[in-house]
């Protein structure tokens, strides 16, 4: 199947933003994309875009990376992007929580001072679609990420509904993210995940 022929972009329209998802066609193979959802965060100075993987689960909770945070024990961390593999991302969306997070699509914010965030979790449950964590982060050169928009490597979706944007995860949370963009793209459903089955 040549994904490339389902689906035709008008060249002029295709602008990502921050707050637009990317949705990784179903044959991208590649492994940190594979069946992928990111969140476009911003254009660098450079005019490349960055952005976090939201549905890619890791073994890693947060008391793996801070040993002594007995709280954190049963937070799942998520992989966000091969770059800076090492450095932690936080999204959440609990608006007024946090000082000096900014707001990255309707209702989503990223960044906070972690002393906020340990002190908020020590006093509260952790729910899932308040706050997500993330190492890494995805990364794009100048055009890059719009020439594979083009090449239909992604599907674009500048219209998200944030209520459920950080709940979820792996092969499910992707299709959901399919289904939102409509009948144009109801063919993606069907190819499975593992070519060798079809």
């Amino acid at each position: 199947m040549n994904i490339e022929t389902l689906i035709h972009k008008d060249p002029s329209i295709v602008n990502p933003r921050k707050g637009d998802l990317l949705i990784a066609e179903p044959l991208l193979d590649e492994p940190y994309f594979k069946r992928s959802v990111v969140l476009l965060l911003d254009e660098d100075e450079n005019k490349g875009h960055l952005g976090l993987t939201l549905n890619k689960i890791t073994p890693v909770t947060l008391q793996d990376l801070f040993p002594d945070w007995y709280a954190g024990r049963n937070i799942p961390v998520y992989s966000g992007g091969p770059v800076e593999a090492d450095r932690l991302f936080m999204l959440h969306s609990l608006r007024d929580k946090f000082e000096g997070s900014l707001e990255v699509a309707p209702g989503i914010f990223v960044g906070a001072r972690l002393d906020d965030v340990i002190d908020y979790i020590n006093h509260n449950e952790y729910t899932e679609g308040d706050i997500r964590f993330f190492l890494g982060y995805s990364g794009w050169t100048k055009d890059q990420l719009t020439t594979e928009i083009l090449k239909n490597t992604w599907a674009l979706n500048p219209n998200v509904t944030p209520h459920d944007m950080l709940i979820g995860n792996e092969n499910s949370y992707w299709r959901r993210e399919v289904e939102k963009l409509g009948e144009k793209y109801r063919s993606w459903l069907i190819v499975p995940s593992n070519p060798n089955y079809n």
